[in-house]
């Protein structure tokens, strides 16, 4: 008997994840798009850590809406879960977009026990660096999700430039190696490559073709994407980025384009 397929996202934000999901047809997602399940594990070994995700409004929002809670959770009981989830379906789905940053040493715990219940495939999306960073730095900033002292989106795009971001997400190169190295079978998709039209290598991966489903991220129309339907995440730039401050930031992440994003 073969085994239920589990497709994990392990990002990036801001790269058309969600649009990723729904072009998967036939897959359950599960109780949502980010559960966050894994995440919190790998976060038990460092109670402080634990603590403030547990403590986490939007952690305690998550647990009244979908009715389950991160306490007491452990990957017998995610894998549990996901083969129930499976059932029924081509496979399941795992698209929290936390899931980059795994700790390396925690994916390299849980793997066999994840392969033993499934056919793990591993993707993880990339958008050109600078764009994605300011539009994941936009909501921030729009949102209030960060505290700082920045007077516009502009002014907190390049105070991360020079100090990094919330979320890290940044580092490319980092953490597709953290999964490579800890042994999973990963398939790194450039963004703006598959939305031009050309899938061959995913769905060679995936073993099947997909119809992806749009993104306001391409083309990169900025300010003027548009407002898609279950896309709201997508609408998150609300100031312009100048070329040249589009050549600024490119050159401070360079070593994302050249060590990473341009081969892939």
């Amino acid at each position: 008997m073969s085994k239920p397929k589990l497709i994990i996202c392990a990002g990036t934000g801001w790269s058309a994840t969600r649009s990723l999901m729904f072009s998967l047809e036939g897959y359950n997602h599960g109780l949502c798009k980010e559960d966050h399940i894994l995440y919190g594990l790998s976060l038990k070994s460092n109670k402080r850590k634990y603590d403030n995700f547990i403590n986490d409004l939007m952690t305690i929002d998550r647990e009244k809406t979908y009715r389950f809670t991160h306490q007491g959770q452990t990957v017998e009981k995610y894998i549990d879960l996901y083969l129930r989830n499976s059932v029924g379906h081509k496979g399941v789905t795992d698209f929290t977009n936390a899931n980059q940053i795994l700790n390396p040493f925690f994916l390299k715990r849980i793997r066999s026990r994840l392969h033993d219940a499934f056919d793990v495939k591993v993707v993880m999306i990339f958008r050109d660096p600078v764009r994605r960073l300011f539009s994941e730095v936009s909501a921030f900033y729009n949102n209030k999700w960060v505290e700082t002292d920045s007077t516009s989106c502009k002014d907190y795009f390049m105070k991360v430039l020079r100090e990094g971001s919330a979320t890290c997400s940044e580092k490319y190169t980092l953490y597709y190696n953290n999964w490579r190295n800890a042994g999973y079978n990963i398939h790194p998709i450039k963004m703006e490559r598959i939305y031009s039209g050309d899938k061959r290598d995913l769905e060679k991966f995936l073993g099947h073709s997909i119809d992806l489903y749009p993104t306001a991220y391409y083309p990169e129309r900025g300010v003027d994407a548009p407002l898609l339907e279950g896309m709201k995440c997508q609408k998150s730039d609300t100031e312009t980025l100048s070329k040249e401050d589009y050549q600024y930031a490119r050159g401070i992440l360079n070593h994302e384009y050249q060590g990473f994003y341009n081969h892939i």
